[in-house]
């Protein structure tokens, strides 16, 4: 009997020994097909370990000969590319974009790679005091903004600040998100070599469509695995402005100082002023143009602080350490995802006011409640859970940097015909980011909406290869 109970201890304590989670595990069980694509780097000489490499296409393993589905063999493998992506472009550079040696954690204070990228106010020239503002900071190592809107609009008059459905976005501390819209250099050099800055220039280079004899199109770069060439790629980024008075952690964002121009028509004085101020990053578009997927292929990152995925866990936890930034568990009166009204007298526009915080005069307020709100985002249906197996591989071999704090939420592809006036099938078919697309969380789509990017020219509609880069700023 006491040998039986030994055996039986022995077997107990290798069990429970076996079972605990050993250093840098969450604990969490693994998928024997996550861990198959267990590739951090795109060079098959050091798989295991992160890189500066960015991926030139999906892994060999895919196979056409199907629809764009949302299938659990298949779209981790776009969620590879996405974070390869993701971990390359913000790689510690120098000036130049050159990827600096050692790991992603080390020179915490050097610029990433895309941030070398060009803004669109470089490629398109189109407003010579913003371009000369934007210089002198950078020559005082400052990020510049100039806008609150992802959408592409022309700047000749600096426009409104407004995200793609015409609204802002206010954070927690009740300021306004800024963003930035970048090109790579292969689609920057493309715009610029072939006058893609016109529409005149757009129609030049364009063909005509075998399936629709009324329209023609573009083609910009594919990137190539065979001759290692990248293609093109657009950067969307989203920021808000830090305070630690008011618990901002910034240890759990990658953060810049920046200068935030104002013009005179966002402004509630009506004079131009700049903002100083520390921000963090909060969203991360990448779209990126491949050989096999002509369709482009759309990443997008959040990062975790922006608001829950669970809202049940996220009301019984309302005194979470780091506040949500975009979310009031302790308020349900509030609407999620609702839009703003601009105030009479503003001229439509939505204004800054000239001291902290800036956004303070469309503070919502919930009858019976107490406290003042900024934009209650609400995402509208979960992270695909293939996603969220990837993510938890990604962010713990990414432990003990800040890139741990954020998140993809999706990777978006299709590989069907982009025909006019047809719908393209993508996978998956919903996707939207809380701070890029926060007003149409329940029917956003990246490839929906950008396969009617186009321009009008002589009589003739061109389709500007899903970018609404070229659709809207061509002169």
């Amino acid at each position: 009997m006491k040998k039986y109970l030994v055996v039986v201890l022995l077997l107990a304590g290798i069990i429970y020994a076996c079972n605990q989670p050993g250093p840098g595990d969450t604990g969490v069980a693994t998928d024997p097909f996550i861990d198959s694509i267990n590739r951090f780097c795109p060079d098959t000489s050091m798989p295991n370990e992160l890189c500066s490499m960015l991926p030139w296409e999906i892994d060999e393993k895919f196979q056409f000969g199907y629809s764009s589905t949302l299938s659990p063999t298949i779209q981790p493998q776009f969620d590879v590319f996405s974070w390869q992506s993701f971990v390359a472009l913000n790689w510690p550079a120098d000036v130049t974009g050159k990827p600096l040696g050692g790991k992603i954690g080390d020179h915490p204070t050097a610029p990433r790679v895309w941030e070398s990228y060009k803004d669109l106010a470089e490629i398109f020239n189109d407003n010579a005091p913003l371009l000369l503002k934007m210089k002198g900071a950078e020559q005082s190592n400052l990020k510049f903004f100039y806008r609150t809107s992802k959408s592409p609009h022309r700047l000749d008059s600096m426009g409104s600040f407004l995200d793609a459905e015409g609204q802002p976005l206010i954070d927690r501390n009740l300021n306004f998100v800024v963003f930035e819209v970048k090109a790579n250099p292969v689609e920057a050099d493309f715009i610029k070599a072939n006058n893609l800055i016109t529409k005149k220039g757009i129609d030049s280079i364009s063909t005509p469509i075998s399936n629709n004899p009324n329209a023609r199109q573009i083609a910009m770069p594919s990137s190539s695995a065979a001759s290692k060439n990248v293609g093109a790629m657009e950067i969307k980024t989203a920021w808000r402005i830090l305070d630690s008075s008011k618990g901002d952690d910034y240890s759990r964002y990658y953060t810049r100082d920046a200068v935030i121009s104002i013009s005179a028509g966002n402004s509630t004085s009506n004079t131009a002023f700049s903002i100083k101020t520390k921000v963090g990053l909060v969203g991360m578009h990448i779209v990126r143009k491949t050989g096999l997927f002509a369709n482009w292929i759309w990443s997008t990152f959040e990062h975790i602080d922006n608001t829950p995925d669970n809202l049940q866990q996220a009301q019984m936890d309302q005194k979470r350490a780091t506040p949500w930034s975009f979310y009031y568990p302790e308020s349900l009166g509030l609407q999620p995802n609702d839009e703003y009204d601009t105030i009479a007298g503003d001229g439509g526009n939505y204004r800054f006011d000239s001291t902290w915080p800036y956004a303070k005069r469309y503070a919502r307020t919930v009858g019976g409640e107490k406290g003042i709100y900024g934009t209650q985002v609400q995402r509208m249906y979960p992270i695909y859970y293939r996603t969220e197996q990837v993510n938890e591989l990604w962010r713990r071999k990414l432990a003990g940097t800040v890139w741990a704090n954020y998140k993809l939420v999706g990777s978006q592809w299709a590989t069907s015909t982009l025909t006019p006036g047809k719908p393209l099938s993508a996978a998956p078919s919903m996707m939207g980011n809380s701070t890029l697309e926060t007003y149409i969380l329940g029917y956003s789509s990246c490839v929906s909406c950008h396969m009617g990017a186009s321009i009008n020219y002589n009589g003739n509609s061109v389709l500007t290869d899903l970018s609404y880069l070229l659709a809207l700023h061509a002169k």
